[in-house]
């Protein structure tokens, strides 16, 4: 095998494949990626067996052939060459020699027989879809996934579309079992990736998912087969396994009775809610303590190793007083994904969760469960 390709693209090429890369596999060969020539085109594979990545990128391509290199240290060796392009060159015993400028590199392969053939389903319905979109959604739930691996319907995104007269609703919802955060983006389009019943993402997918949109937003198509669920753009094809399991009914969650709302600065309330942090950080709940009365909230955290925090905020509130603990994390995470000025903040009577949203509309909004105090 012999190419020449662009360095940048060659480093970025082979960047993309290394959070795929298994490195506590038992199969050492998933420590590799796979590395084809053909057609003036390079070919880039990983995976993981659960998450595949197929790239494409040209090349003057002067023999043909294939073969796998470990991806760390292919990665380490192209990024600290300088020169605009690498000359890639393989013999008969397995040995690449990278060349740049005057910096040559020799690194022993692995045949390309023993790595697992993956395909680039060719055949599979795929519907354009904004990359910002996807990643913005993201963005919005991804704090909420559950991170116990014994609830393994919780280690995901779920994503679920539904039909409507005027086009599609695209859902993504995650939890944890004591928040849940779900937002949702309208598209006006009369055909598209049709999941009613909803599909659950894994959070290592997820993640993959939001890199290659974010490299290349305005390129994405998604599909689905199977169990597979499919991320295309202009140079790569993403496939992530599907978590097979019943995530939960995220709707009976969500408050029905509306509760008292509060409309609060982000800035001020953030940075209140980071003071407040410093004091319980170390704590397992991190509690702060908000009372709510007569025009004003007082926010409270105490440590016993550390000392004790307090706060007034400005509120328009004349009712009765109100006394509610929350994770000071939880809020935290809820609120630094609203890109606005304003937060709605609607607290629940007693034992009931609040909600945490945008003031101005209902794309996004948090549900974050009240602690013992």
């Amino acid at each position: 095998m012999d190419f020449t390709i662009k360095r940048d693209v060659f480093l970025e090429g082979v960047q993309k494949t290394l959070g795929i890369v298994d490195k506590k596999t038992t199969l050492p060969i998933l420590n590799n990626i796979l590395i084809e020539a053909d057609e003036n085109r390079v070919r880039i594979v990983a995976t993981d067996r659960e998450i595949s990545l197929i790239a494409r990128y040209d090349a003057y391509v002067a023999d043909s052939g294939k073969i796998t290199l470990s991806a760390k240290k292919l990665y380490e060796m192209i990024r600290e060459i300088q020169g605009e392009e690498v000359h890639f060159e393989t013999d008969e015993r397995q040995i690449v020699t990278l060349t740049c400028q005057k910096a040559v590199y020799r690194i022993m392969g692995i045949s390309a027989e023993e790595y697992p053939s993956i395909v680039a389903e060719e055949n599979v319905p795929l519907f354009p879809m904004s990359g910002n979109m996807i990643r913005e959604m993201i963005r919005k739930v991804f704090f909420a996934m559950s991170t116990d691996e014994l609830r393994r319907n919780l280690n995901g995104i779920f994503l679920q579309t539904e039909r409507k007269p005027e086009g599609y609703t695209v859902r993504m919802v995650a939890t944890d079992g004591h928040r849940l955060s779900t937002a949702y983006k309208n598209i006006d389009t009369t055909e598209f990736l049709d999941i009613p019943v909803g599909i659950i993402l894994p959070r290592k997918g997820v993640g993959e998912i939001r890199k290659v949109v974010e490299d290349d937003p305005d390129h994405v198509s998604i599909g689905l087969m199977g169990q597979m669920f499919i991320v295309q753009t202009e140079n790569v094809l993403l496939k992530v396994s599907l978590i097979n399991a019943e995530y939960p009914d995220y709707k009976r969650v969500i408050p029905t009775e509306k509760g008292t709302v509060l409309f609060l600065p982000k800035d001020g309330f953030l940075h209140a809610l980071k003071r407040m942090w410093v004091v319980v950080s170390a704590e397992e709940f991190r509690t702060v303590l908000l009372t709510i009365s007569d025009n004003r909230m007082i926010l409270q955290s105490q440590n016993a190793d550390v000392g004790e925090a307090k706060e007034d905020i400005d509120v328009a509130y004349t009712g009765d007083p109100l006394e509610v603990g929350y994770n000071a994390d939880y809020l935290i995470d809820a609120i630094e994904v609203i890109d606005e000025e304003t937060i709605a903040f609607e607290l629940g009577a007693g034992r009931k969760p609040g909600i945490i949203r945008s003031a101005s509309h209902e794309e996004y909004l948090c549900v974050v469960m009240p602690l013992m105090i």
